[in-house]
C-alpha cells in the first residue's frame, strides 16, 4: 500500500497512475478542490478498487495520524504544498504554516507507526536561490521567499527525523517538470494559452552589457520525474537529497519557438525583463541521482512540447488525445 499527498495535482497525479500502472494500491490523499473531477475520472477509467481517494487538511495533525495508522503503508509520498513564489510573498503566513505543518505532520505520523513508511518529500530547486549553476545538492541553501523557505525548511525536518529518530525518509528536489495537466501559472500552459488564442509569447531574459540574454530553465518532463520519485523511494539513502532535472539549461526563448511550431500558429515574441528575484540560469546536476538512483532523463524539449502540445490541444476541444 501507498499513500500519495498532493494525489490530485500536476504530479501527484501521474505519480499515482505510475503506481497503479506497476500493480500498487494507492491512498490518493488530497484537497477537496480541485481534484475531484480528475479522481472521478481516474476511478472510472481503471482503477476503481486499488485506489482509496482522502480528502483532508493535512494540518490537522490528528487526522494525519490517524489515517497513516489505519491504513499503515508501506511508503508515504508527500507531494501536497502550496506552490508559487509570487503568492507566498503575498500570504507568507499561509504557505509557511501550510507546507511546514503538512510534513511535520505526515513525519511524526510516520514515525509513530509500528513499522514505519519509507517517506519521500518533494523539494524544490528554489532552495538553490541565485547561486551560479549547476546546482549541486552539497551547496548550502540560500532560499529566497516564503515558498523557498519553506521547502528549506521541510528538507530540515527530513534530516531531523532520518538522524534523530532513523525514519527512512529522503528528498528529492525537482527543477522544472513540465507536461501534461501542468497547472496554469506553468510556462508550458502559459506559452501554449497566449499561443493558441493569437497573443504574442512574452519571453523574460536580462540585458548584459547591452545584449539581451533569454532566461534559461532546467525542464523535466513529469514522466521522468515521476520515475525519479519511485527510484527514491526503493533506493534513495535515509536523510539524503536527489536533484530531479535534466541537467542542462534551455532557453526559454527556444521553447517558444518550439511551441510555436507545434501549434502551428504564428505568433510573435517578445523580450522582457525578468523581475529582480528571479535568476537568469537555472540547471541542476543530477550526477547523484544517476549514481545512486540509476535514473537519468529520457525525454527531450521538442518530445516534451509535442507530448504537452497534443494532450493540450485534445483538452481544448474536449476530445481524448490519440
Amino acid at each position: 500500500m501507498m499513500l500519495v499527498t498532493g494525489a490530485f495535482g500536476f504530479i501527484g497525479s501521474h505519480l499515482v497512475e505510475a503506481l497503479l500502472a506497476a500493480g500498487a494500491s494507492v491512498i490518493a490523499v488530497g484537497h477537496p478542490s480541485p481534484g475531484e473531477g480528475y479522481l472521478k475520472e481516474l476511478l472510472e477509467r481503471h482503477h476503481e478498487g486499488m485506489v482509496v481517494p482522502v480528502t483532508m487538511d493535512l494540518r490537522s495533525a490528528e487526522q494525519v495520524i490517524q489515517l497513516i495508522e489505519r491504513h499503515a503503508p508501506e511508503k508515504v509520498f508527500h507531494l501536497a504544498a502550496l506552490s508559487s513564489h509570487r503568492l507566498s510573498v503575498l500570504q507568507p503566513h499561509t504557505f509557511l504554516e501550510n507546507n511546514v505543518m503538512a510534513l511535520l505532520n505526515v513525519l511524526e505520523a510516520a514515525r509513530r507507526c509500528e513499522p514505519s513508511p519509507k517517506v519521500v518529500f518533494t523539494s524544490s530547486s528554489s532552495v538553490y536561490g541565485d547561486q551560479s549553476p549547476p546546482h549541486s545538492e552539497d551547496m548550502p541553501p540560500r532560499p529566497k521567499g516564503p515558498y523557498a523557505l519553506s521547502k528549506w525548511i521541510g528538507e530540515e525536518l527530513v534530516r531531523g527525523y532520518a538522524s534523530d529518530y532513523g525514519l527512512d525518509a529522503v528528498v528529492v528536489r525537482y527543477f522544472n517538470v513540465v507536461g501534461e495537466r501542468c497547472r496554469t501559472h506553468n510556462v508550458f500552459r502559459v506559452f501554449a494559452d497566449r499561443i493558441a488564442s493569437g497573443q504574442a509569447v512574452e519571453v523574460n531574459g536580462r540585458t548584459v552589457d547591452g545584449v539581451f540574454r533569454p532566461a534559461t530553465r532546467d525542464f523535466v518532463y513529469v514522466g521522468d520525474a515521476v520515475e525519479a520519485t519511485v527510484l527514491a523511494s526503493e533506493r534513495g539513502r535515509r536523510g539524503e537529497a536527489y536533484n530531479v532535472g535534466r541537467g542542462e539549461p534551455v532557453s526559454v526563448e527556444e521553447l517558444a519557438h518550439e511551441m510555436i511550431a507545434a501549434i502551428g500558429k504564428k505568433v510573435d515574441v517578445v523580450r522582457r525583463e525578468l523581475a529582480h528575484h528571479e535568476s537568469l540560469e537555472s540547471y541542476g546536476d543530477v550526477s547523484k541521482a544517476r549514481r545512486e538512483l540509476g535514473w537519468s532523463p529520457k525525454t527531450d524539449l521538442r518530445t516534451m512540447v509535442r507530448r504537452y502540445v497534443r494532450w493540450y490541444l485534445a483538452e481544448r476541444a474536449g476530445t481524448d488525445p490519440e
